[in-house]
């Protein structure tokens, strides 16, 4: 039996094609948690519900009920169980010298279950693939390419961009600092869906996210078979 919690996002709702999971409704109470975990008895546990990782999420409190006490009271009622493993999904932004209250409560997440049984601390990088949310970066190019607004872009903000599939492969084979070790810049992926669609972008340099840096890059990359320009067409081809 795998639960997943967050299994209606992007990242969840690829993994449900991966797995047989049951999703994890949000209960917000530890004995509602319990109740759901006596009925189901998993095996393995897959925590990627938070609060926080989109621009428009703002609300402190909200960061906090999702990211630290709903992450304790699963990992609490988990522990009534001898399940296998338990992979809090947390974030790579906990390792940037600026620190957002996002990355500073998933870091709580992550000192609260460290305290527990059999779970592993899962670092991802930039993810994206088909289904990512329409908002997300590529998603966003790829929307102002074919209707020809303008864009703001920050030019040089640096990820390490891993396809959804790659991500979810080397989390399962034990992988907990996930990404390919490949920093691309924001103009780089412009200039690739450009080459995709035969299509220029229309954008105002901007400064964005003052916590970005060159150095957001996983350290030692991991395995993965969907390159960054083949990602990329799949994304385009998949929005239309």
């Amino acid at each position: 039996m795998i639960l997943v919690s967050g299994q209606s996002g992007f990242i969840g709702q690829r993994i449900g094609k991966y797995l047989d999971t049951i999703a994890i409704p949000r209960l917000h109470y530890l004995d509602s948690y319990r109740k759901l975990f006596i009925n189901l008895q998993p095996k393995i546990i897959i925590h990627l519900a938070a609060y926080g990782n989109h621009y428009h999420q703002t609300d402190f409190y909200e960061m906090v009920k999702a990211n630290i006490t709903n992450t304790y009271n699963i990992l609490e009622a988990a522990s009534l169980f001898d399940y296998d493993k338990f992979y809090n999904i947390s974030t790579s932004s906990v390792g940037l010298s600026k620190q957002t209250f996002y990355s500073i409560t998933k870091q709580c997440g992550e000192n609260i279950a460290k305290k527990y049984k059999n779970t592993i601390n899962v670092h991802p990088y930039s993810v994206y693939g088909v289904g990512e949310a329409s908002h997300r970066f590529i998603p966003t190019v790829i929307r102002h390419l074919k209707s020809g607004e303008v864009m703001k872009l920050d030019e040089h903000a640096c990820h390490d961009w891993i396809y959804v599939d790659d991500f979810i492969e080397a989390m399962l084979n034990g992988y907990t600092e996930v990404g390919t070790g490949i920093s691309t810049t924001n103009i780089e992926i412009v200039r690739m869906l450009e080459e995709i669609s035969g299509l220029k972008l229309s954008y105002q340099p901007a400064l964005l996210r003052v916590y970005d840096t060159k150095d957001w890059v996983c350290p030692d990359g991991v395995p993965f078979k969907i390159d960054l320009l083949t990602g990329l067409k799949k994304v385009y081809d998949s929005i239309k």
